[in-house]
């Protein structure tokens, strides 16, 4: 994700929820995530230049595999690509 968001341009906020980080993060995920009292992770969220968020990824149960390929999804799906800066030329 944090190479994503540099190809983006975009800063990328990560919460570890074994510190004290873990308010923000049950805060992110109650709001917008899937929230349950020992919700899954990765999340992943973007927010948009006008204050809209949105949820676009949930970790897997099954396994880091299986959230890699998630991954791999988001960042070959259309609303990716369509985030990604236009070249010119």
């Amino acid at each position: 994700m944090k190479l994503a968001a540099e190809e983006l341009g975009v800063p990328c906020l990560l919460y570890d929820i074994d510190t004290r980080q873990v308010g923000a993060a049950d805060e992110l995920v109650k709001k917008y995530g899937d929230w349950s009292p020992d919700y899954l992770i990765p999340q992943v969220f973007a927010e948009f230049e006008d204050g809209r968020v949105e949820h676009v990824l949930t970790g897997y149960p099954e396994g880091v595999e299986y959230t890699g390929r998630a991954v791999d999804n988001l960042l070959k799906s259309e609303m990716f690509r369509s985030l990604k800066p236009r070249r010119l030329g």
